[in-house]
């Protein structure tokens, strides 16, 4: 069979599907692309009749019989506790070496520090209060609780 090299995405794909079709695994929507590849396609035409020719002499051929059949001896590899117990260690050292890095890049909230500029928040005056209330809260970094309305009431009037 001559080896020939893909041009393009369309190309490997349709190769791909080619395999799919000879197997009768191929959906319906991915032979109609395909025919319409082959249709512009002589590399991937000719790549198809071979392919094919060769898929009905391996099916035509007839079987052959082993002298001895095929025994497949693996070795079970069985790891030592003693390998489990040095990996959980390593483990355990590793991520103590993280958390003592991470604990010591945290940022310093002491008072050593006196070239950072003081934090100043300034709301804006509003006639509207839960504005004002949630300007507070943001500025104190706390997050506002909205509370479900009560059952048995409908909705408010202001």
């Amino acid at each position: 069979m001559k080896h020939v090299p893909p041009t393009s995405f369309l190309c490997e794909r349709g190769r791909e599907w080619i395999s799919l079709r000879l197997d009768g695994e191929l959906s319906e929507l991915a032979q109609k692309m395909l025919d319409s590849h082959l249709a512009r396609c002589a590399d991937c035409r000719a790549f198809e009749e071979q392919v094919a020719a060769i898929a009905i002499q391996l099916r035509a051929a007839p079987l052959e019989e082993l002298e001895r059949p095929v025994e497949i001896v693996g070795r079970r590899f069985r790891v030592p506790a003693r390998m489990w117990s040095l990996g959980a260690a390593a483990a355990s050292i590793a991520a103590a070496a993280v958390g003592v890095v991470g604990f010591i890049n945290l940022p310093s909230s002491s008072p050593l520090q006196t070239d950072a500029a003081p934090l100043v928040v300034v709301a804006q005056p509003s006639g509207n209060e839960d504005l004002r209330c949630f300007r507070e809260m943001r500025a104190a970094g706390l997050k506002p609780v909205v509370l479900p309305p009560r059952p048995g009431r409908g909705p408010q009037k202001t």
